[in-house]
């Protein structure tokens, strides 16, 4: 009995026919994009971060005792400043690299380019 009532609960899949479409907003890009979700909270060298302060606690935070540890994460974090100045470099300069994460001034250069084309054509 309990069975027949959660079958008879369930939902039938809907007629496709049934529900036509109603376009609310004509289907297109704008010309442009804003910048405000732009801001991204990377977190850099976290691996190495976890690693160097391990090793300080197992020392009692003595830093002449985890020479390694420190090194690599001052490398990592040198690193991920020039990777992130070269990006500032290239991002205010205009110029598009493919295949990489765009902001929003190179993806309005990119939908200047391409602008979309008019209802009537």
């Amino acid at each position: 009995m309990r069975t027949t009532l959660t079958v008879l609960k369930s939902r039938l899949p809907q007629i496709e026919k049934a529900v036509p479409f109603q376009e609310m907003l004509p289907l297109q890009l704008k010309g442009s994009v804003s910048g405000k979700t732009d801001k991204t909270s990377d977190v850099a060298c976290l691996q190495e971060m976890a690693v160097m302060f391990s090793c300080l606690k197992a020392n009692e935070f003595n830093e002449s005792l985890c020479p390694k540890e420190v090194t690599t994460f001052k490398k990592c974090y040198k690193g991920y400043i020039d990777k992130k100045a070269t990006k500032k470099e290239t991002s205010s300069k205009g110029i598009l690299v493919p295949g990489k994460d765009l902001n929003y001034k190179q993806l309005n250069k990119v939908l200047k380019q391409y602008p979309n084309q008019s209802q009537g054509k």
